[in-house]
């Protein structure tokens, strides 16, 4: 079942992205297959560590945008290995990539370079505002949640080179954490949310932020007009 509804939304995402006569090119290519089992392992994957999901690969397939984020990347990710060996027609398949790339934005609110490569069984979940750069390198099994950035340290004139942050296995990394620049985060790391982070970690470190506090104390007023500003 699982790998029924990853190819049925593959091949949806071919429909719209090229013509035609490319669909069957791509979606019978090696590189497209391993796409597929790559994707459906995704699928699995969350279904497995999700609670929320009940198990359901069903629910999380047509129902969770996050999802969709990881299934576009694999099938970008593989159509521009594929412009690579295609010679003359490169720059036609090269394009499918970039919409397919950009569909999967679309119906996700996540932006996954199609260049960048990560490993087995990703599972980016309420990942709305995560953005994961040309250059990040991501491990086997990681867990990534909505609002995650791994991006470069510049703005503008970034150098064309590695300069997104290379993630391990098993990185588990929490909301709205920022990860910037050319660095190592090593295996089972766990990122807590709101973490900004520009140096290497050491394999099985833990990452915390502990600067921000928040207080609880007594109404002043129970006046509904009081605003945020009046409360501090």
């Amino acid at each position: 079942m699982p790998k029924q509804i990853v190819q049925n939304l593959l091949h949806a995402a071919l429909m719209e992205c090229c013509s035609p006569a490319l669909v069957n090119k791509i979606a019978t290519h090696a590189q497209c297959i391993a796409a597929a089992t790559a994707a459906e392992h995704d699928l699995n994957a969350f279904a497995a560590k999700d609670p929320a999901s009940r198990g359901s690969v069903e629910e999380i397939a047509l129902g969770y945008s996050s999802y969709k984020a990881v299934l576009h990347y694999r099938l970008a990710h593989a159509i521009l290995h594929m412009a690579s060996l295609d010679g003359d027609r490169n720059r036609e398949i090269a394009s499918v990539a970039a919409l397919v790339s950009a569909r999967g934005k679309l119906l996700s609110g996540a932006e996954i370079h199609p260049r960048c490569h990560i490993g087995r069984r990703l599972v980016l979940d309420h990942g709305w505002g995560t953005v994961i750069g040309e250059t990040s390198r991501i491990g086997d099994d990681c867990y990534i949640l909505g609002g995650v950035v791994l991006g470069a340290t510049g703005i503008a004139a970034n150098p064309s080179g590695k300069r997104h942050p290379t993630l391990g296995n098993r990185a588990e990394i929490g909301a709205f954490a920022r990860i910037f620049g050319d660095i190592v985060i090593g295996d089972d790391v766990f990122v807590s949310p709101h973490c900004v982070i520009t140096e290497n970690i050491p394999s099985d470190s833990v990452v915390t932020l502990k600067s921000a506090l928040q207080l609880t104390r007594k109404r002043k007023s129970k006046d509904p007009a009081r605003t945020l500003l009046d409360l501090s």
